[in-house]
């Protein structure tokens, strides 16, 4: 039997969810989201880090691969390499990462008060836990780089690491902190999301699988999936790692976004040990509202291998007992990978595409999906009204892989992944 709607979401994870509740929340659109929980998920394997800036400038999962990559390149060479310098992602990038952030308490209000949901916000702040003065050379470089950001970075010297994180090894020499990046259940906001639009009238359909993208000419006019045929006005791709695929179905084109494995620890409940977040250059760490650390994360081009690995495994172990010595005496609950949705330049991929109607992109978030979530629902939410947008999505557009493409080949994944 087919049925009608305005708007069907394919995808239901943070974004795809995001997006169903923000397009819901005047009641006024007849909307359905389809989902299937495929191995490897990237928003149930995430950290919930709101890490607007530690994001931005390559901390967490970021810095630890470019450490490993130029460790990779010294020993390849055979000769010292200096230290690496950040990888600081563009301006458009940390006002849309900022602006998404800066919903969050509000919106975690609102999700409470009107919804009865909560997705366990909490102000952590992140730390960069220094150990060395390569570690600082490397602070130094990211906070040479955002100068318009100096009210939100703290230097903590060793004894004042101590006091404000007394678990931390004594060994480390100090930490830069970002006072506004915090941390959310990911899981829960998820759930949070799903939850507030299935009360606002959102049709969910989890558990079924997309097996094609109903068509008249240009225009995308139905999902087909085991269910039935969903009519629409409009598809929004919220696929995560699989966007490509669902664009080509869509469109024709595969757009550039390709899974990166990234696993993780977690440990059982533990006594509180952690006030914030904190990134090392093996490892990041958090510790949950309900006591769980969670440990990651290896950056991995591996396809759509979800499988845990020794090796990584005992690397981010050991890289989590060298900045919590105390972990040295944890049980580890389980262990897992999930498949964040890369693309060439790191940056999600948002908007309409030239030549083709009634089909919108909301994918390609990479490490970024649950920070920037609320704000990528917002925006897609306005798009598809006509209403203004919060900032320029232009950056983030289909339309730049093909400018590139008139300048050089567009790589599947981003060069540095390869």
């Amino acid at each position: 039997m087919k049925k009608q709607y305005d708007i069907v979401i394919a995808g239901g994870g943070v974004i795809g969810a995001a997006c169903a509740y923000f397009l819901s929340k005047e009641k006024d659109l007849n909307i359905a989201l389809v989902d299937l929980k495929k191995p490897g998920n990237a928003s149930r394997a995430s950290a919930g880090g709101l890490w607007a800036i530690g994001e931005s400038v390559g901390l967490g999962c970021g810095v630890i691969f470019f450490k490993q990559m130029t460790q990779q390149r010294a020993e390849a060479e055979g000769v010292d390499l200096p230290p690496m310098r950040p990888h600081i992602l563009p301006d458009c990038f940390f006002e849309f990462a900022l602006k998404s952030n800066d919903m969050y308490p509000a919106l975690w209000q609102e999700l409470k008060d009107k919804h009865g949901v909560d997705f366990k916000f909490e102000k952590t702040g992140l730390k960069y836990i220094m150990y060395d003065k390569f570690d600082k050379l490397y602070a130094d470089s990211i906070v040479e780089q955002i100068p318009g950001l100096a009210e939100q970075i703290n230097w903590l010297s060793a004894k004042e690491l101590a006091i404000d994180e007394p678990h931390i090894n004594a060994d480390a020499i100090g930490a830069l902190e970002f006072a506004c990046d915090h941390q959310v259940n990911p899981y829960r906001l998820n759930e949070a999301y799903l939850e507030a639009a299935r009360q606002n009238g959102v049709e969910l359909f989890l558990q079924t699988p997309v097996t094609g993208v109903e068509k008249q000419g240009n225009k995308v006019t139905g999902v087909i999936t085991e269910a039935g045929t969903l009519s629409c006005k409009t598809m929004i791709n919220a696929a995560g790692a699989w966007a490509a695929e669902l664009s080509e179905m869509a469109t024709g084109i595969r757009i550039p976004v390709a899974p990166v494995k990234g696993q993780i620890i977690l440990s059982e409940r533990l006594p509180k040990i952690l006030k914030g977040c904190v990134s090392t250059t093996d490892c990041y760490i958090a510790q949950k509202d309900n006591g769980e650390v969670l440990i990651g994360s290896t950056t991995e081009e591996k396809g759509f291998d979800t499988t845990n690995t020794l090796p990584e495994i005992k690397e981010l172990a050991n890289g989590a007992m060298r900045c919590i010595p105390e972990l040295k005496q944890m049980n580890i609950k389980r262990c897992w990978a999930g498949l964040r949705p890369g693309t060439p330049d790191e940056l999600p991929v948002l908007g309409k595409m030239d030549g083709i109607e009634g089909y919108i992109n909301a994918c390609g978030h990479f490490r970024t999906g649950i920070l920037t979530s609320a704000i990528t629902g917002k925006l897609i939410n306005d798009l598809y009204r006509g209403q203004p947008l919060d900032i320029d999505i232009t950056p983030f557009e289909y339309a730049r892989f093909l400018k590139q493409k008139n300048e050089q080949q567009v790589p599947e994944v981003a060069p540095e992944l390869a």
